[in-house]
């Protein structure tokens, strides 16, 4: 499976391209930021590079509390090779997990091969290449689901830990959403079991070894968690998702139902009319034709299987939960269920009909190996899907010039790999679903012939695998690739970063800091990230800024006045009216910045007379000062920042970003899952589990 990642992500695993988007713009400045601190023994609290000072601790997208941010931390700070490897760690990670997954139902081989491929290289992951916590989702999810299903009919502790694990990897690294949608999963696993006890017992009863695999879970979880749960009960309610989301925020971007053409013509919805509600990044659920065959297939027969029955209700569920106000489902889960108010992308929520989809393929693809798959289900689905395909085409055509944009594909200046990754690029829409529905046809008539007409396993999961492959190669250069070569990009990081934590002057403004902030957002992101200025642009950086600094920056006169100041003044006055201005004024105070780490800042300030000063650094109650060793609290001033008073005399002044207990939690969550792992590998532990699996094809 790792070579199949290798060649169907050529351009990351050779790092051939560079990710694009919010990969530069996001993720490698703030995962740098990060690692930088890890690698220099500092836990990465705060930063003051992104945003006038942000908790980074508290952003739940950061990576501060992802082992796996931690674990490539300690070879130095990040580097774009770094970030891609980290992607490509995800995207493996998600086939392992539904292979394991699989395995443990006893799934035949080449079923089990063929839908984790599938789910590996599905559309979610090539659609989310540059979201690295949306991948992380998809790669955990399958492991929770094994584990927790084993919890619930195996009774098993070992099964329970690593639930709890993998729980616990959901929360640290993955989109929140994905975190919120896999505990109400796991809900409704437990009801359902319960509900299947209570019809064979006709007893309604909880059992104490149901009780103990949740109490050793949630344990683990809990431990494991602790850090990341501190640090968000202390920092979300400053932030703007804190506060939750409106309802047209919470239904916006949801997954439009024209886009169920991406089943059989991936590449055309990226250039599909009439889909813009749609994100561009959200619109592919492709997991190999012969995956959405064998997953119509599975919707043609009954099953007495209750895990059949209960993937065909969660994928149904999910898909109706990804459409938004049209499904309905997701605008009940708004006004009934909490938390379900808390985010946003309807259409992410297709990373778990993608799952499930891709578990039904794998059940049906096993009961045609056994010869339980009817040939007039075969042949209904074959045909669904090539009426899909068609109607696309016809639409295609019928709404967009298929001749437009044409040109040749040569060009002198470029290579003729950059040149057709160009012209696809450039194609509209009827040129791209002619071009898929051509490539398509092949393989429509070699599962006719092998599906249908014979069965030959092995033929149909070698055509699903270069299927899944060869669309994956073409998604990329969409949504996951951009134009130039990695090297080029790392290149520029290299000469635009400063190493370590250097000491900015005081009398140079906050506009002088950020006026080369944007020179190449493009290429790598906002360069104060790299470069340890601070300052602010007017791009936001962190999809969840502080409210406080949010509130600064809308007010466009106040905020013009402030940055024409330095880090760090003597104030014109003292207000404990938090909007009023507080201008420099001319003194005689001396001040000299002699430390900016992370999470403390230390300054020597002279004073000939007592002075309010003020330090251009968002205001956090986590904030406390040190003026000769006697602790202070800062007073929040200019709308967003800190202020605080000094008497006459010399001074050493130090601000500590400082939560009580974070760093001995820290350290307790980082031993245990030390020891898990540890105990994993010693025990040579099998994730399918070696005993009490459940026997095909009840499951």
């Amino acid at each position: 499976m790792l070579t199949i990642l290798v060649v169907a992500w050529w351009p990351v695993s050779f790092h051939v391209y560079s990710l694009k988007n919010d990969a530069l713009n996001y993720f490698l400045p703030v995962r740098r930021l990060v690692s930088e601190s890890f690698y220099h023994h500092i836990l990465p609290l705060w930063t003051p590079y992104l945003n006038m000072g942000y908790p980074l601790h508290g952003d739940m997208q950061s990576g501060v509390w992802n082992p796996f941010v931690q674990i490539l931390s300690l070879f130095g700070p990040y580097t774009l090779y770094t970030l891609q490897i980290e992607t490509l760690l995800y995207v493996y990670l998600s086939g392992c997990g539904m292979f394991f997954l699989l395995k443990y139902f006893r799934v035949h081989p080449h079923a089990n091969l063929l839908a984790s491929v599938a789910y590996m290289l599905s559309g979610f992951n090539t659609d989310s290449g540059q979201f690295l916590n949306w991948i992380a989702g998809a790669s955990f999810l399958p492991f929770l689901f094994l584990f927790y299903h084993r919890c619930l009919k195996e009774g098993s502790a070992n099964a329970a830990v690593y639930a709890g694990v993998f729980l616990f990897l959901l929360l640290t690294c993955a989109y929140p959403a994905d975190f919120i949608i896999a505990a109400y999963l796991l809900l409704a696993m437990t009801i359902c079991h319960l509900a299947v006890t209570y019809r064979h017992t006709k007893r309604f009863t909880i059992s104490k070894k149901f009780l103990a695999v949740h109490m050793v879970m949630g344990g683990v979880f809990l431990v494991l968690s602790a850090p990341a749960i501190l640090s968000y009960s202390k920092s979300l309610p400053l932030m703007e998702r804190g506060a939750g989301a409106t309802y047209a925020d919470v239904m916006s971007n949801p997954l439009h139902p024209l886009l169920a053409a991406s089943y059989t013509t991936p590449l055309a919805v990226w250039k599909m009319p009439r889909v813009s509600i749609t994100d561009a990044l959200e619109r592919n659920s492709f997991m190999g034709i012969a995956g959405f065959i064998l997953l119509l297939c599975s919707f043609l027969v009954s099953s007495t299987s209750g895990m059949v029955r209960f993937s065909k209700y969660a994928a149904i569920a999910f898909l109706l939960f990804s459409l938004g106000e049209p499904g309905i489902l997701r605008m009940i889960c708004y006004y009934i269920l909490p938390l379900m108010n808390s985010f946003r992308h309807p259409a992410n929520a297709k990373m778990f009909t993608i799952f499930f989809s891709c578990m039904l393929a794998a059940f049906a693809f096993d009961a045609h190996i056994q010869n339980k798959l009817s040939r007039p289900a075969l042949k209904s689905a074959i045909s669904a899907a090539i009426i899909l395909a068609a109607g696309v085409l016809i639409w295609s055509l019928a709404s967009t010039p298929l001749f437009e944009h044409a040109g040749a594909i040569q060009d002198g200046n470029v290579s003729f790999g950059q040149c057709l990754k160009n012209r696809i690029l450039k194609m509209n829409f009827s040129q791209i679903a002619l071009l898929t529905t051509l490539m398509q046809i092949p393989f429509f008539v070699l599962l006719w012939r092998w599906l249908v007409n014979a069965n030959k396993p092995v033929r149909v999961m070698q055509l699903a695998i270069v299927n899944s492959v060869i669309f994956c190669i073409l998604a990329q250069p969409f949504t996951v690739v951009k134009n130039e070569k990695a090297s080029t990009i790392q290149s520029l990081v290299d000469k635009m970063a400063i190493n370590g934590y250097p000491v900015p002057g005081t009398r140079t403004s906050l506009r002088e800091n950020s006026v080369d902030g944007m020179k190449y957002f493009k290429e790598i992101g906002v360069l104060n990230l790299y470069n340890k200025k601070p300052g602010r642009v007017d791009y936001r950086i962190t999809p969840s800024n502080l409210l406080s600094q949010n509130e600064f920056w809308s007010d466009t006169s106040f905020r013009e006045t402030v940055l024409d100041y330095p880090l760090i003044y003597q104030s014109d006055s003292v207000s404990m009216n938090n909007r009023k201005l507080l201008k420099p004024v001319a003194s005689d105070a001396v001040i000299h910045v002699t430390k900016l780490l992370p999470n403390c800042f230390q300054f020597k300030i002279k004073n000939v007379l007592p002075g309010y000063y003020v330090l251009l650094q968002n205001y956090s109650p986590c904030w406390s000062i040190f003026e000769n060793g006697r602790m202070v609290n800062p007073e929040k001033v200019n709308v967003s920042f800190m202020g605080f008073n000094l008497p006459e005399g010399d001074h050493v002044v130090e601000f500590r970003y400082i939560v009580p207990g974070l760093r001995i939690l820290f350290w307790i969550s980082s031993i245990m899952l030390a020891l898990i792992t540890l105990y994993s590998l010693l025990s040579n532990s099998n994730l399918s589990g070696r005993s009490r699996r459940p026997e095909s094809p009840d499951r």
